[in-house]
């Protein structure tokens, strides 16, 4: 493998905190695994840059104070070499067109990954799990929707128990109550004729084991994960998704 790769990969993290250690981790690890990372210097340079920002989960109100943050956080970007910009949180991407604009370094969206490989796979019809704020402004159903791909959603009461997990999650305080409510909800949107569930919270991959649907997930941050590495590591460009 190549040790002298000249780039690095700026994360913004923070919403929330296990999120973005989960993608720094999956990060590393896909070096390890599937690029054969063994030393230090084999392994990806990565600016993590984590902010404590107000809720915007289920309410808007706070995003005005959440962009000055994130804007900050650009600003900051724009000082030191940094070859490519994610955001470790779904719901952040609703601010994303608002964020390239301040800046000339390339993007990398979560979303459009998800997509990408959505379509990819062939799917007709996936369910999408997420923060109320996630469903509100479309930010699946549309570029979903462009791709001839249907998708339900979680029934009302239901939704309130995925941010009830997300926040869960979040806090530390995910128990067995939680989980097996989430559960119920996941095989809700199956049962709503799902080929497939989109994790569209980077808290959800964090909330219990799917190893019995694995096949049937897609993990958001995985995804975005892929696509990083696969930058950095200049695999060949029909393999990375989007």
């Amino acid at each position: 493998m190549n040790k002298n790769i000249n780039k690095t990969i700026g994360i913004i993290g923070g919403v929330g905190p296990q999120a973005s250690q989960y993608l720094y981790g999956k990060i590393m690890y896909l070096a390890q695994q599937k690029y054969g990372a063994k030393n230090n210097d084999d392994f990806p340079k990565i600016v993590l840059y984590s902010i404590p920002v107000p809720d915007f989960i289920a309410d808007k109100k706070n995003i005005p104070q959440a962009m000055e943050m994130f804007k900050e956080v650009i600003s900051d970007f724009n000082k030191i070499r940094v070859d490519y910009i994610c955001i470790a949180s779904n719901t952040v991407h609703l601010l994303l067109p608002k964020l390239t604009k301040i800046t000339k370094i390339p993007f990398i969206s979560m979303i459009e990954a998800v997509v990408a490989k959505v379509k990819k796979d062939q799917r007709k019809k996936v369910g999408i799990l997420g923060s109320p704020m996630t469903k509100k402004v479309g930010l699946y159903r549309k570029p979903l929707a462009q791709q001839g791909i249907k998708t339900v959603y979680p029934k009302d009461k239901e939704e309130k128990q995925v941010e009830q997990m997300i926040r869960a999650v979040i806090a530390g305080t995910n128990n067995g109550t939680l989980k097996n409510k989430y559960i119920s909800v996941l095989g809700n949107l199956f049962d709503q004729g799902a080929q497939a569930v989109i994790l569209g919270c980077t808290e959800l991959p964090l909330a219990i084991n799917y190893e019995a649907v694995k096949h049937k997930i897609y993990n958001s941050m995985d995804i975005l994960a892929e696509k990083l590495t696969a930058l950095y590591y200049q695999e060949m460009t029909e393999k990375i998704y989007g």
